[in-house]
């Protein structure tokens, strides 16, 4: 019998986590040089990078969605523990078990839900105003990453239920 390990970092999961939110910060930091460099332009030759905020809407959605499988990983999500402050400790572990099978849910529905979406905005040709890229792009990052963060929930869970303890 396999029994799995409920520190998911250490997994394959963990680690494709990681590499996602390594890309999102690499795709921040160019948005951050595409930002300053039309600014600079701007301020000094009267001329910006056309499309820069198109740049930065579809990037910054990028990066968010590709943070998104890490925060998850590390339990970096916020939460607010006023009313679970004095909680038992097997109330919390049935709350956090419930709380990961509600993400883990919500995940592969708007990974779901986004496909369907990205599908329909290819299919209408659907792009940006001034540099006209395609926003189906944005779709596949946002689909691949809710679908890893899916399956990092199903990872937590089964470790829970096959013996390992929820962190």
């Amino acid at each position: 019998m396999t029994v799995f390990s409920a520190n998911i970092q250490r997994s394959f999961l963990g680690r494709l986590s990681n590499i996602f939110a390594l890309t999102g910060g690499f795709v921040m930091l160019g948005i951050a040089a595409v930002t300053v460099a039309s600014i600079i332009g701007r301020t000094t030759v009267g001329q910006s990078i056309e499309g820069d905020y198109e740049i930065t809407e579809m990037g910054l959605a990028m990066a968010v969605f590709l943070f998104l499988p890490v925060c998850y990983v590390r339990n970096g999500h916020v939460i607010v523990d006023l009313f679970t402050a004095h909680c038992k400790k097997s109330t919390l572990r049935t709350l956090d078990i419930t709380a990961d099978i509600v993400f883990t849910v919500t995940a592969f529905v708007f990974a779901y839900q986004m496909s369907l979406s990205g599908f329909e905005a290819k299919d209408y040709l659907e792009q940006s105003m001034l540099l006209e890229l395609p926003t189906w792009w944005t779709f596949i990052v946002g689909v691949t990453s809710m679908t890893l963060c899916g399956l990092c929930g199903l990872y937590k869970l089964f470790a829970v239920f096959l013996g390992g303890a929820n962190e």
